[in-house]
């Protein structure tokens, strides 16, 4: 006589066989998803470090920085009319050195030009002869902002650029907004640069 076994019925494995493919697709399209999403960080943070370079602000020092040269000037000059006057007209021909250094003092405020863009700092300098200096913004690691009376001051950025360590601009007008942008700016890159090598190491 057969004997008839009668097996319990499974039904959990049932419902993983059924869960198996749902979860596979669910996991495809996740991954999917995720990739399309590190494509368009990447693509942004390409977009805003390949952009056209544009100039955020250009400044030259300020005048005030000169007054000690110009008072220098003046006193050169009381001294020798009253040396042409008292002693001899020789001194007279004396008076083109204080003349000369005024105007070359005036000069170098004009020719020495510093620029933000929106990817480095740039400096401009020489009267006769145009030499420039840059440094990428993501090369700044620090900045020091000291503020004078009638909104001048200076602002100091400290790079890791072992050529130039350290840029100084001197007794510009409005310091602080000059300052705000540059480290604006800086962030701006510093982050979307982050996006695009923390996309690459997933």
């Amino acid at each position: 006589m057969n004997q008839e076994t009668n097996e319990p019925y499974d039904s959990t494995q049932t419902l993983d066989n059924e869960q198996k493919p749902q979860e596979k697709s669910t996991e495809k399209k996740v991954k999917k998803d995720e990739a399309k999403l590190e494509d368009a960080i990447e693509a942004s943070a390409r977009k805003i470090l390949n952009r056209r370079e544009v100039i955020l602000w250009r400044g030259t020092p300020s005048h005030t920085s000169m007054l000690k040269y110009h008072a220098l000037s003046f006193l050169m000059i009381v001294a020798f009319v009253y040396l042409g006057i008292t002693f001899s007209v020789f001194f007279f021909a004396l008076l083109i050195a204080p003349i000369v250094l005024s105007t070359l003092k005036i000069l170098s405020i004009k020719t020495n030009i510093y620029e933000i863009t929106s990817k480095r700092l740039r400096i401009k300098k020489g009267i006769f002869s145009r030499v420039t200096h840059e440094i990428e913004l993501y090369d700044i690691k620090n900045t020091t902002l000291e503020e004078k009376r009638g909104n001048k001051g200076f602002i100091t950025f400290y790079t890791t650029n072992e050529k130039f360590p350290k840029i100084r601009f001197p007794r510009v007008k409005n310091p602080s907004d000059i300052h705000n942008k540059v480290r604006d700016i800086y962030e701006e890159i510093k982050l979307e640069r982050n996006k695009i090598t923390h996309s690459k190491t997933k």
